[in-house]
Formats: structure tokens, C-alpha cells, sequence
């Protein structure tokens, strides 16, 4: 009998095909992949939850050989060639035997996050970390953990190496701190000292030294100035360095030498008399030197540093030097740098006088510009300023500026026409405008004076940028930011309330545990359904049932009384509601639901809460109703979760909240028009 296995081989084809490309991107990755089996892991988490472990945390914490139990638990089952190549294996072989091996003592915190993650159900985690090679060398990494598989047995681990980019953010943070002391000191003798010192230490050199530019008749003469490594006495017995070949290109300006090995360079020994370094010199073989330059392009003199070791210094160190010599230059010569400070200021002005001169005619342009003479009238008008202010051209020119300030602010103009005149310029002044309808509008606003071409200051030109998203935005954002702070603080309460909840009805360890993984289970289903859903198309949903909505955020809650009743009770629900309204709704029965198991009905076993909804018309009245918890009484002020409830229902849903204290309970009445909440059929 012949049987026709085609069909099947047909089916698992693309499955051979998938596992082989998957196969070739692992071996041929430039990025370290481990794929190991964390079923051991899991297998000890359920010991410890079975045990009672409610806070993994704080159990790991005072039982840290548990931590190293996880970590044992681990089985790496494979890495790729750039895994080996990474972590310095002579063979695959080498790291698969522990997890342990490149961890480092301060690599443990993060694989206590990774744990707690897995212990919060999470599947993937990422984290930056330090770990080392199996020759020692330390490494910063970044990296992506990803759990697939029902007890995690096929957990994928991608690996990127960001050791130079730690260690340039620990160069910059260096060079950071010395730019801070020299702006904090104005004594030279001291910055200048700091600079070399700390540019000694960065470099890893042996020692440094800064030589000042002080030129004799001849303008080859340089005095030693800073010392850092070394004692002062180690360059007393020797002269002062000329421009030899290998000094000039420093001392010149010209660039930067840097050499392993300064004796094998062809510009060293050239010199007379001593061809080289002269006897009892500090033994120099790794040099580094830097022009110190300043912004007008003096040369101050340079930064030197040496080693008796060949290849200390890299093109990392030279970048860190250089940066150094930068800031030195700065501290230098303090009346040089003002003098060069005032050129540049010059040109800087006369080139910004010519830009803003041709953007006062630039009538494409989207800000709102301007121009003015010194009595205030306003001489020109662009489209800009029509669109953001309202007037049109003939409304504006001829008419006083202050037609587009508030009375309060009519200050602002005094003060900005006074540094007009001075020949000052404003720069990025935020302020208010009035517009032709009488509306306030936020501007960044920026002012140039007009000359002649004599120079003489005859006028200014405003820009004027609309900056209300922004400004919008910034709102946004810290109501996002106050909203997540207390999301998170309700979730802690609410949490420790379905524990007390669980642990008064639960007759054993085991049923308390059923308890709360069911409700907190509850409690991410809740989530979940108020983030949009989107079909293949990528269209979202367009409605969701109000009904679903409350018993799915509210299930962590419900139950039965002493007294066999339901504690949470809901009717006339059954409605449709909009995808866009679900998450601000929710946050709103949220906020009630948080309140009333923190001070509410919902605190006690004995509470319970009816809700019932009400089609008025054109509003929808959801009535809240709580009875048998502690008594209640009106307080004067909002909490930050009353305030996110009432603004979301009047800004999002155009409603209002009314709330009525009773010796039974409290009272929420809702009122919300239906065509904000439900979408059209």
C-alpha cells in the first residue's frame, strides 16, 4: 500500500525553510546571540510563589544565594561564532558551560531585573550591563532578552558591545568636569594646573607638562609653565625647548603628533646639539602632543605627554587632548581671548544684521515678521504676521506695534524699543501677542535693529515664531508625567488591597495565591482591552460594549459578601463605546474604583457598589453607588487622581461629575453627552 506523503512535506517545508534562514542569520550575525533555556528558572519561580514568595525582590535580596541558584538554573544551549569571538573563547564549548562565567559582581542587579520581569509575565527585557570576558576583560554591553516557549526553554539573548561608547560618555563626563573648573575659577595659575593634571591622568601618561608660549626677539623661546607626573626639579637642569623638528608642528600651531614610538619617528634626532633627547631626560618612548590654540588662532603653546612604554596613547586619547587644549585656551591669556571675543562679535553682528535684513522681506516665510521704526509704527508686514496676527497689510503698516500687545505688557515694548536704540539685539524673548479677534497667542519672539548705511540704528525687525503646540506639548507632557507617578502609586495600592481582600477569604496559602493571580490577572485584562485593537487591514475598531468595559475593570474587585451578595453590581450598560473614549472612560472609572477600595465600599469585605446607566437623550448618567463601607465625609480638597477624572470628563467627554456624600456611602453621578462617548453608528 503506498501512502502520499506530499501534503505533509509540503506543510512543514516553510517550517524547514523559516528554521534554516533563522539558522544562517544566527551563525552570520554581527551581534552576539546566546539562545538558552530558562525552564530551570521558571521551574524554581514556581517553587518560590508555592512557597508563599509574594515580593521576589525582597526575598532574592535577603536570600542572595538564591540569585546564584538562578543564575546556575540557566542552560545555555548555543551562541554564534561572534558570541565566541566576543567574549574571547578559544571554542563554543567554553561558554556554554555556566552563565557565570562573565558575570561580574555588579552584573547581578540586572539579572535580579531580568528575573522580576519574568516574574511579572513579562517576555522581553533589555537593560544595559557590564560583564567580562573569559580572559577578564571587562566589557559594557546592551541587551535584548526575549522568552519564548511556555516555560521559557527557547529564551533568546542578543548582545551588542558599547564598551567605546562607554568609555568615550567617561571621557566626555572627565572632559565635562574640567570645562565646570575652569569656568568656576578665575585664578590661571590654578585652572591651567588642573588642566594638566587631569589631562596627565586621562592620557595615561607617565607625565605632562603645558609650555607656555612666551616668545624672545627671535620668537623661538618658550617657558615651562605646568608640570603634572613629575616634580619640577625633573626639567630644572635641561633648556627650554626651540623648534626642533619634532617640537615646531606643536609650538606652530600646525597639528597634532602622536607616535608609539617617538624614537623611531624621522623628525626626532635631527636637531643639534643633542640629536635626540639629551642625557638624564626622563625616558620618553609613547608622545603625544597638542597645540594649544585660541579661538583666533594664537598659539598659546602646547600639551605634552609621554610614556616609557611604546602604543600608550590612542586616537581616542588624542581626542580626549584635544578637547583638554581647547578648554585650556579659553583660560589663557585672559585680554587676548577678550579682544578675539569682541572681533568675533563684531562679525557675528554684521553677519546676522544682513540675514535678518533679507528675511524682513522674505514674504514666504511661516513666522510673522515685521518691521518697525523708532517711534514704534509699523513700516512692513508679511504674510506670516497676516496669518498669525489677523490684520492684513493695510490694517498694519502705519499703525502703532502696540496694536499687537496686551495692555499688561506694554512694558516689554519700552524695554525692547530702549535696547533697539541702543543698537542691541533680543534674542528667543517668549511672550504674549494679542491677535485682531482679541485672543492671546504664546511667541518666541526675536529682535534686530535696522541701520542705514551709515550704521545708525533707523529701526528693528521683529520675528515672531507661534510657539502654542509647544507649549501645548510641555503641558502634555507633565500631565503624562503626574498621571504616570500616580497610575503607578494606585497600582501598589490596589494591588496590596486584592492581597488583603484575597488573604480574608483564602483557607490556605495556595488559595490565597489562585486569588490574587486571578484578580491581578484581572486587573491586566483591563488594560489590555482599553488599548485599540486593528485588524489586518490596520484599520481599529470602531466600538467596544461599555458593559465588557466595566466588568472587565472592575472584576478585580467583585465577589460575594458575608452575606452571599454580589459586591459589584452593574445595569443598563449594555452600550456601545468608541475605541478613542475607552482609555480616557477608563482612566475615569479607574480613579473611583482605586478610590473606593483605598477609602471607599470596595476597602471593606462588607462593601459593595451598584452602577447603573441611564440614557437621557442626548447624555448618558452613570450612576455610582457605594454602600456598606466606612463612613464618608466631604473633603475641601482634590487629590491629583480627582483632578485627572474631573479634567479628563469635561475636556475629553465635554461632561461633569457631581458627588453626593450619604451615611451609606458615596454617591458619583456622571454625565457625559452620548456623542462623545459612543461612536456613530
Amino acid at each position: 500500500m503506498l501512502v502520499d506523503n506530499s501534503s505533509a512535506n509540503a506543510s512543514e517545508q516553510p517550517y524547514r525553510e523559516s528554521e534554516a534562514r533563522f539558522r544562517e542569520i544566527f551563525e552570520n550575525a554581527g551581534v552576539a546571540v546566546w539562545e538558552q533555556d530558562f525552564s530551570g528558572v521558571c521551574d524554581l519561580l514556581d517553587q518560590l510563589r508555592s512557597e508563599g514568595v509574594e515580593d521576589l525582590r525582597a526575598h532574592l535580596k535577603a536570600h542572595p544565594n538564591c540569585l546564584d541558584e538562578a543564575i546556575a538554573q540557566v542552560r545555555i544551549v548555543d551562541v554564534n561564532p561572534f558570541t565566541v569571538e566576543l567574549f574571547e573563547a578559544t571554542e563554543k564549548d567554553e561558554l556554554l558551560r555556566s552563565l557565570s562565567n562573565v558575570f561580574l559582581p555588579e552584573t547581578a542587579p540586572i539579572f535580579l531585573e531580568e528575573l522580576m520581569a519574568l516574574w511579572q509575565g513579562q517576555r522581553r527585557f533589555g537593560s544595559e550591563a557590564v560583564v567580562q570576558t573569559l580572559r577578564g576583560r571587562r566589557l559594557d554591553v546592551v541587551f535584548t532578552v526575549t522568552f519564548e516557549g511556555a516555560r521559557c526553554e527557547r529564551t533568546y539573548v542578543s548582545i551588542l558591545d558599547i564598551s567605546q561608547r562607554k568609555a568615550a560618555e567617561r571621557r566626555l563626563q572627565a572632559v565635562d568636569r574640567i570645562a565646570k573648573a575652569i569656568a568656576s575659577n578665575l585664578d590661571l595659575d590654578h585652572i591651567v594646573q588642573t588642566v594638566t593634571d587631569a589631562a596627565t591622568e586621562l592620557a595615561g601618561a607617565k607625565f605632562g607638562a603645558f609650555f607656555y608660549n612666551l616668545a624672545d626677539p627671535d620668537g623661538e623661546r618658550y617657558t615651562l609653565y605646568t608640570l603634572s607626573g613629575v616634580p619640577r626639579a625633573a626639567f630644572e637642569n635641561f633648556q627650554l625647548p626651540r623648534n626642533t623638528a619634532v617640537f615646531e608642528p606643536t609650538f606652530r600651531g600646525l597639528g597634532i603628533v602622536r607616535s608609539d614610538d617617538i624614537r623611531t619617528d624621522p623628525r626626532y634626532g635631527q636637531s643639534a646639539p643633542h640629536f635626540g633627547m639629551p642625557k638624564g631626560h626622563l625616558p620618553v618612548v609613547s608622545y603625544l602632543a597638542v597645540p594649544v590654540v585660541s579661538r583666533s588662532g594664537d598659539v598659546h603653546g602646547g600639551l605634552f605627554f609621554g610614556h616609557d612604554l611604546p602604543g600608550v596613547f590612542t586616537a581616542e586619547t588624542e581626542a580626549t587632548v584635544t578637547s583638554i587644549a581647547a578648554h585650556a585656551a579659553i583660560a589663557i591669556d585672559n585680554a587676548h581671548l577678550l579682544k578675539a571675543a569682541e572681533h568675533e562679535l563684531a562679525i557675528r553682528r554684521a553677519t546676522e544684521r544682513a540675514a535678518q535684513q533679507l528675511a524682513a522681506i522674505v514674504e514666504s516665510s511661516e513666522d510673522a515678521i515685521l518691521s518697525m521704526d523708532l517711534d514704534g509704527i509699523i513700516t512692513s508686514w508679511n504674510i506670516g504676521a497676516e496669518r498669525l496676527y489677523g490684520y492684513t497689510v493695510e490694517e498694519a503698516v502705519g499703525s502703532p506695534v502696540t496694536l499687537l500687545i496686551p495692555e499688561e505688557r506694554l512694558g516689554e515694548e519700552l524695554e525692547i524699543l530702549a535696547k533697539v536704540r541702543a543698537g542691541q539685539r533680543v534674542d528667543h524673548f517668549e511672550t504674549f501677542r494679542q491677535r485682531k479677534d482679541g485672543g492671546l497667542i504664546p511667541i518666541s519672539l526675536r529682535i534686530s535693529p535696522i541701520r542705514d548705511n551709515a550704521g545708525v540704528v533707523i529701526g528693528a525687525s521683529k520675528i515672531a515664531r507661534d510657539i502654542s503646540e509647544r507649549r501645548q506639548a510641555e503641558q502634555q507632557k507633565d500631565l503624562l508625567i503626574q498621571e504616570m507617578a500616580h497610575r503607578v502609586k494606585n497600582l501598589f495600592m490596589v494591588s496590596s488591597s486584592v492581597v488583603s481582600l484575597s488573604a480574608k477569604a483564602a483557607a490556605s496559602a495556595e488559595e490565597l495565591a489562585s486569588a490574587v493571580v486571578a484578580r491581578l490577572g484581572s486587573l491586566a485584562r483591563a488594560h489590555v482591552l482599553t488599548l485599540p485593537t486593528a485588524d489586518r487591514d490596520g484599520a481599529g475598531e470602531g466600538r467596544a460594549n461599555l458593559q465588557a468595559l466595566l466588568s472587565t475593570l472592575l472584576s478585580p474587585y467583585d465577589g460575594e459578601t458575608p452575606q452571599g451578595l454580589r459586591r459589584v453590581t452593574t445595569r443598563g450598560c449594555d452600550l456601545g463605546i468608541s475605541r478613542a473614549a475607552i482609555t480616557g472612560f477608563s482612566l475615569v472609572v479607574h480613579e473611583f474604583a482605586t478610590n473606593a477600595a483605598k477609602y471607599g465600599a470596595l476597602s471593606t469585605a462588607t462593601g459593595s457598589l451598584d452602577i447603573e446607566c441611564i440614557d437621557r437623550g442626548e447624555t448618558l448618567e452613570l450612576n455610582w453607588t457605594e454602600q456598606g463601607g466606612p463612613q464618608v465625609t466631604r473633603t475641601e480638597t482634590e487629590g491629583f487622581g480627582t483632578k485627572l477624572a474631573k479634567l479628563t470628563i469635561e475636556r475629553q467627554f465635554g461632561g461633569e461629575i457631581l458627588r453626593e456624600w450619604h451615611s451609606q456611602g458615596l454617591i458619583i453621578r456622571l454625565i457625559v453627552p452620548k456623542d462623545r462617548l459612543q461612536p456613530p453608528e
